[in-house]
């Protein structure tokens, strides 16, 4: 089941809770692990390929869940469940989303789902951790480690509202999940980069 859009993000103090560190900003007091929910609304979930060893092109997933479970003072037990539409394939090149929606790629009629499930790795901090477990795909589940960032501190200029973007960066091996063609033109290691912005205020 799709879990629901959530379209203003996280409850502010739980937000702020696992931010403000980062910010050099008074922290809060602890507290529990806080759910924070976002989707295609406030963020971005892509995909890059290298081809032909020069060129790169990217790709686009315009329908995704994401829930993460966060305490702002024990990062190393941070957990993430993103289910993703796999045809909501978003491509520059024309053709591109139908072939990448093909039985030759994410086969999204018969596999219309995929889902990454992680846990933080120990050593981590708020402002820097990874998250490691499965990928399924396509019927084969690989394991895959994403690196977590909190990062840039900004102001909107429309609202006025404080913001933190955060990025999550993997790679994984396409033909691990039985994406077997045109291997001469397209690289096998693939490329996958999250961004989302928080808002703290």
């Amino acid at each position: 089941m799709m879990m629901k859009p959530n379209h203003l993000l996280m409850p502010r103090r739980a937000l702020a809770g696992a931010v403000l560190p980062l910010l050099g900003l008074a922290p809060l007091p602890a507290r529990a692990a806080r759910v924070f929910r976002f989707d295609q609304s406030q963020g971005k979930l892509e995909f890059i390929a290298r081809h032909l060893m020069v060129l790169t092109s990217t790709g686009q997933f315009s329908r995704f869940d994401c829930e993460l479970i966060l305490d702002p003072e024990r990062p190393e037990t941070a957990r993430v469940a993103v289910q993703v539409e796999t045809g909501s394939i978003t491509h520059a090149y024309p053709g591109a989303a139908d072939l990448l929606r093909s039985p030759a790629y994410f086969d999204a009629e018969r596999w219309p789902l995929a889902r990454f499930s992680g846990r933080a790795a120990p050593g981590g901090r708020i402002e820097a951790f990874d998250l490691a477990g499965p990928l399924e795909m396509r019927g084969v589940t690989q394991p895959v480690t994403m690196q977590a960032r909190l990062s840039r501190r900004r102001r909107d200029a429309a609202t006025g509202a404080e913001i933190v973007d955060c990025t999550a960066r993997g790679e994984i091996s396409r033909t691990a999940f039985g994406m077997v063609s045109d291997m001469a033109a397209t690289g096998d290691r693939v490329q996958l980069a999250v961004s989302v912005s928080l808002v703290i205020g």
